[in-house]
């Protein structure tokens, strides 16, 4: 599901900067997103979705495993969740400085 948040994040992005666009200089939606699009390669957003991908997987694969090491009642939950979210932020940022060495490489401006 992360790659899909992403894309209607962007999607949100992109609206809310025709709407701020268009309060200081009224600009059509069609102009804005012509302009604002006419540099734009699939190869620019490869990369980000790629990397949601990931994280996406990183996230689940460590809450799931903490979920099944969770034993003691509520208490031992609640200390899986936690060890789960750090565990995840850990690896996420891990995952992040590997992907973007990795992403310039493959994909160079």
């Amino acid at each position: 599901m992360l790659p899909l948040l992403t894309i209607a994040a962007d999607f949100c992005g992109i609206m809310t900067g025709w709407v701020a666009n268009a309060l200081v200089e009224p600009i059509s939606l069609k102009l804005f997103l012509t302009q604002g699009l006419k540099e734009a390669d699939f190869s620019d957003l490869l990369p980000a979705i790629f990397k949601t991908v990931v994280f996406g997987f990183i996230i689940g694969l460590i809450g799931c495993f903490q979920g099944m090491r969770a034993k003691g009642g509520t208490e031992g939950v609640g200390r899986a969740s936690t060890s789960a979210v750090m565990l995840s932020s850990l690896f996420v940022i891990l995952a992040d400085v590997v992907l973007v060495r990795l992403i310039i490489t493959f994909f160079p401006q």
